[in-house]
């Protein structure tokens, strides 16, 4: 099935084959990326889930033509931050529960503390942080703690 034919359920969280995990707050976001995500194919195998905890593996990508108008489109190639609207290829995956995708949430902060926090304060930045996170009652709770990033800028 193709990502523009789902009812996605906002914020999306998706889980990167290279333990990255990225956000996707909208539609456009999910359907939109840089050059080098394109080029190497950052997004195959991404996991993701939505708010509901459905899941869908990307089996593959497409692009389908300019992500933005087109006299961003020639500002963003002066830029190399050039934009495509693609579409992925999704893979149907069975729901996981909210617990369970709170620990792989936690265990990629754990694994990533120096994008949260500096060395010395793991006890009162990354601690606290993580408590919020394992408290955390929705996925847009868990995408507001942590700032996720999506692949728009790749």
């Amino acid at each position: 099935m193709k990502s523009t034919e789902i009812d996605f359920k906002y914020p999306i969280l998706g889980f990167c084959k290279d333990g990255d995990v990225w956000g996707f707050p909208d539609l456009n976001t999910l359907t939109s990326c840089g050059p080098r995500t394109l080029k190497k194919g950052m997004e195959d195998g991404l996991e993701l889930v939505d708010a509901k905890q459905r899941r869908w593996v990307v089996r593959s990508i497409q692009r389908t033509g300019r992500g933005e108008p087109l006299w961003l489109w020639i500002l963003s190639a002066m830029l190399s931050t050039r934009q495509s609207r693609i579409e992925q290829e999704l893979e149907a995956m069975p729901p996981i529960p909210f617990d369970k995708l709170k620990e792989r949430v936690v265990v990629w902060v754990e694994a990533n503390s120096e994008n949260f926090c500096l060395s010395d304060e793991i006890e009162t930045e990354l601690k606290p942080l993580i408590a919020k996170v394992r408290a955390a009652k929705t996925n847009k709770r868990i995408f507001d703690l942590l700032g996720l990033d999506s692949f728009m800028a790749y």
